[in-house]
């Protein structure tokens, strides 16, 4: 396969990825957006853009039939939240010295176990699907834009439950330790704070926004036909035609947040945070993606599901994360530097990684 395709591919992708992001990052170091407007932005993305493209790409996209013949890679995205939890539970117990990890453990837990789902690894198989070498055994390009669906609607059920409960969880115990309980004498350095309130990391998984996008999508997809009628040639037809429309802005105002959010620049960084976050999610995960799919043969993925789960299995986190950081208060500086910095490292982890998953599973 001509690797130079794949790493083209992905040079290409990333950089407008981060010409995105610097544009963020040059309204805000311009003053054209003010902390306040980011705040803004931020909510506004997490709040409307994201839940409509939830909805959008479930309701238009998944059926039963295609659950059903997709069912190994959509366990595989929630085996790759187990092990990320994993990675990101060793990784904070072996890097004690990293203020950051210490402090923050929901995000480095949220940063190891959840990938970028769908657009990357789109990307990626795309380039590989063009290969001569490979379009007899991969077949049709859209099983593997099939697979990745599949797999990207587990995933948002996932990131936008378990992952924001971990970030709730985290910016609670953050609050804990500044500002005491009322009537409560404030606690030394290094004090537990007090357990999250498990109600509220409930409703945080539950009632927010995107989760509510997402299971509306997947109610009219998998729901009545009189339903999905409603909204695909009935009166609601607007409806979701309004919600592909804002869709369309998610994409571009997820990365002008990030961006503006980097500003202004750390003055310094967790480097620990980054090199262990990067190691466990672009090294140790790819490599334990591809002892699973091995060891994996009754889940009958195919050639087209294991590739698709092996490139699921070396992409970066999702940028995501750090939008999630900045709606439960915390300062999401730190970890935007840590996706970036993945995304760097990335073009060169995942063309080696992709080589190898090639050789060993074809």
């Amino acid at each position: 396969v001509a690797m130079a395709d794949v790493l083209g591919n992905s040079v290409h992708a990333m950089s407008v990825t981060f010409a995105m992001i610097g544009m963020g990052t040059a309204l805000r170091a311009a003053g054209v957006v003010s902390p306040a407007g980011q705040r803004d932005m931020s909510q506004v993305a997490v709040k409307l853009l994201l839940p409509a493209f939830n909805f959008s790409a479930l309701v238009s996209e998944v059926t039963w039939a295609r659950l059903q013949s997709c069912s190994g890679v959509a366990l595989f995205a929630v085996i790759h939240m187990v092990l990320g939890l994993a990675l990101g539970s060793m990784l904070c117990c072996l890097c004690r010295s990293s203020a950051f990890m210490q402090r923050h453990r929901g995000q480095v837990l949220v940063l190891c176990a959840f990938c970028n789902g769908t657009a990357m690894p789109l990307t990626l198989f795309r380039a590989l699907e063009s290969a001569p070498q490979l379009k007899d055994r991969l077949g049709s390009a859209a099983e593997g834009a099939l697979d990745i669906t599949i797999y990207g609607t587990v995933w948002r059920l996932l990131l936008w439950t378990v992952g924001i409960a971990l970030l709730e969880a985290d910016a609670a115990q953050e609050k804990a330790k500044v500002e005491p309980p009322t009537g409560e004498e404030p606690r030394a350095n290094g004090a537990e704070p007090r357990k999250s309130s498990f109600r509220r990391l409930v409703r945080a998984a539950l009632l927010n926004t995107n989760t509510i996008g997402s299971v509306a999508g997947l109610a009219i997809a998998l729901g009545p036909p009189g339903l999905r009628w409603l909204v695909f040639e009935g009166p609601l037809t607007f409806l979701r035609e309004a919600c592909a429309n804002v869709a369309k802005a998610s994409h571009a105002m997820l990365l002008l947040t990030l961006g503006a959010a980097l500003w202004p620049i750390p003055a310094s960084s967790d480097w620990r945070a980054v090199s262990g976050v990067c190691v466990a999610k672009l090294v140790v995960m790819p490599f334990a993606t591809l002892a699973l799919l091995r060891a994996s043969t009754g889940l009958g993925l195919g050639a087209v599901g294991s590739l698709v789960v092996a490139i699921e299995g070396c992409v970066p986190s999702a940028l995501q994360v750090s939008m999630m950081v900045q709606t439960v208060g915390q300062d999401s500086r730190t970890c935007t530097v840590i996706c970036f910095w993945q995304h760097v490292v990335a073009l060169l982890t995942m063309t080696t990684f992709v080589a190898v998953a090639l050789a060993s599973l074809f």
